[in-house]
């Protein structure tokens, strides 16, 4: 995302934009950065809601840095579902029929993610208990190895992004029967959400998002909202995007401030109720 971003920034706000990553331990290095970096605008964090929503609160009390008191929202950039998947020789057709099954036979009731303390583990926990179905939870290196033992059958159900899923429903190797977003996703219309099939359980949506330290003067930080918010207009940035599998969905720094808190709230409890912890 910061590759894709970097460019088309740079020419809005008349100067560089380099990419400097820096990887390790889920995000949490680049976030603990930002807090410590010069809040005059010339630094930015580009991340997922997995790392400043899910970690924030798995993580309390283990990193050096609050999303809400050290860091200021600038723009929410493009979002991305998680779907529920199944082998193509599995007998459920939908969610529902999934969930009953998986309830009539505890014994091999489990479900594999891309990782432990990710925000799809949280989802499937959400879902199992709005179904009250009492679920293993399978943790996988990474999405790629999590489809391959979905295609090989070794695991019932896969929750991940559908990022990692689509082409290889589309290539016929495995069902993805709903996803978790409020609606149905433009770029896979043909899957149904979870509440279309009855299931009461909270929306559940991937985002990227631009952040600055707290301290950022307003006028800078409108200064880059308004230059990200042209960029996410451009046909070129969105097509290139959509080859990505995820959708423009630019917010402005004060609703994606709202967005940022209403999430914390939503995943808290569950987070709590899981009792997970990532040690």
């Amino acid at each position: 995302m910061a590759r894709l971003l970097a460019q088309p920034l740079s020419d809005e706000l008349k100067t560089s934009v380099v990419v400097d990553n820096r990887p390790g331990a889920g995000g949490r290095i680049a976030a603990s950065q930002l807090k410590r970096d010069t809040a005059d605008g010339s630094v930015i964090l580009i991340a997922p809601n997995a790392l400043t929503t899910i970690q924030s609160l798995t993580y309390a009390g283990k990193i050096d840095y609050s999303v809400t008191r050290d860091f200021t929202p600038v723009s929410r950039l493009a979002s991305y579902p998680f779907g529920v998947a199944v082998p193509t020789n599995s007998p459920a057709k939908s969610v529902p029929d999934l969930l009953k099954a998986m309830k009539a036979n505890p014994s091999v009731a489990s479900y594999g993610t891309s990782g432990a303390g990710g925000m799809a583990h949280f989802a499937a926990i959400a879902l199992g208990k709005e179904a009250g179905v009492d679920w293993t939870h399978v943790a996988f290196k990474g999405g790629a190895p999590l489809v391959t033992d979905l295609i090989g059958g070794h695991i019932p159900v896969g929750v991940d992004t559908l990022v990692d899923q689509i082409e290889h429903q589309r290539g016929g190797k495995i069902r993805i029967l709903g996803i978790f977003s409020p609606h149905r996703y433009a770029l896979a219309p043909e899957i149904p959400t979870l509440a279309e099939q009855g299931l009461k359980v909270a929306p559940v949506e991937g985002w990227f998002g631009a952040f600055v330290p707290a301290r950022t003067p307003k006028e800078t930080v409108a200064r880059i909202d308004a230059a990200i918010a042209k960029v996410i207009q451009e046909k070129d940035f969105k097509a290139r995007l959509n080859k990505l599998m995820l959708e423009p969905s630019y917010l402005p720094s004060q609703e994606f401030t709202k967005l940022q808190v209403a999430e914390l709230q939503q995943w808290e409890p569950v987070v709590k109720a899981s009792g997970f912890t990532p040690d």
